[in-house]
């Protein structure tokens, strides 16, 4: 009996597929897809990298092509995965290869907190929102509702798929799939680099300059100069030193030996970098007595503006009996085009 014929299916430019016929081996590539030539013996040495269809579907295969670009399977219910983490990876793979995002959509977790389902799904899933502080000029978004998503559930130890949908309702863009969030990631060994630069007083463009020119271009970086300077703000925000957070702490010292009715409180990392600060001067708790904005010593807030969430309005009806809950307008005023903008004329 002839060994089993290899094809690779590239419809959707990144799937990978062997079907089992009595004939010689051979490997067909679309037009769209660059063209290879693999013989006979190519193949069977790479048999341990090309899924055959024995009517059992299992761990999804990476098959090399000519031009260094490798081909993913496309998912398909069935496949396992041995661990979350892998399931994930490949899943990014497969859409940065396809040129959309990734987004968690939902997930549950078992008593020993490994993940015990999920739902990878396409980034532009999901309804339009307006984050926008301004709604009466609501900021563009991305989101199309895109269906595209697979499921996953954990059987037997391994992550298997149980329902998948491939197709997208707006354009996919390969060349620019570095610049989604998903594919952006700053290493801890870069940012290492920024911290030791940004601390000698190094500027945020000389130090992403440097790694421009390390890694031969800015297309093999997998991260922006943004990204850089996002994480570069938060980091002097909680670095603790002596001319920001250090000296704050040592103002609250001065005050409390000064003074038994003031109090503070900081909070701080395992890296002694500050996360969060509160205080309270006498005057601000003797001025609580006439307005109280917030709790504090026992006694309720005189009133409580949130969004309409159902359970923050149950429990302030069950805890601040007292307290006055109003609506937020902001809120309000953002869902307006959300709800009525159908009415519109």
């Amino acid at each position: 009996m002839t060994p089993p014929r290899a094809i690779i299916n590239t419809s959707s430019a990144t799937s990978a597929r062997v079907g089992d016929r009595d004939t010689p081996i051979c490997l067909e590539i679309e037009e769209a897809c660059s063209s290879a030539k693999v013989d006979e013996e190519n193949i069977m040495d790479r048999s341990n990298e090309i899924e055959i269809d024995d009517g059992t579907t299992g761990t999804p295969q990476v098959v090399p092509s000519s031009d260094g670009d490798d081909i993913i399977e496309e998912p398909k219910s069935g496949m396992e995965f041995n661990s979350f983490d892998e399931l994930l990876s490949y899943y990014k793979h497969y859409a940065k290869k396809n040129g959309f995002g990734v987004m968690t959509q939902r997930s549950e977790r078992s008593e020993d907190q490994s993940v015990r389902y999920v739902t990878l799904g396409c980034a532009r899933g999901g309804k339009a929102r307006n984050k926008s502080l301004n709604v009466a000029n609501p900021r563009p978004t991305g989101k199309t509702d895109c269906k595209a998503r697979i499921n996953a559930l954990r059987v037997e130890g391994k992550m298997r798929l149980t329902t998948v949908y491939n197709t997208h309702n707006h354009g996919l863009s390969p060349k620019k799939s570095r610049f989604f969030r998903c594919n952006r990631d700053v290493s801890e060994t870069v940012k290492r680099v920024l911290d030791t630069n940004d601390v000698a007083g190094i500027r945020l463009n000389k130090s992403y300059g440097s790694l421009v020119v390390g890694v031969g271009g800015f297309e093999n970086l997998p991260f922006l100069e943004k990204d850089c300077r996002n994480y570069i703000h938060k980091a002097r925000h909680l670095r603790l030193g002596a001319g920001g957070a250090g000296a704050l702490r040592d103002y609250f010292m001065r005050m409390q030996f000064k003074n038994n009715g003031f109090f503070a409180l900081m909070d701080l990392d395992d890296d002694g970098r500050l996360k969060n600060v509160f205080w309270a001067d006498p005057r601000s708790r003797a001025a609580y007595q006439y307005f109280g904005d917030v709790c504090m010593d026992g006694i309720s807030p005189k009133a409580i503006i949130t969004d309409q969430d159902r359970a923050m309005k149950n429990a302030i009806a069950l805890v601040f009996l007292e307290t006055r809950h109003r609506f937020c307008l902001w809120h309000i005023l953002k869902k307006v085009p959300e709800k009525l903008g159908s009415y519109a004329v």
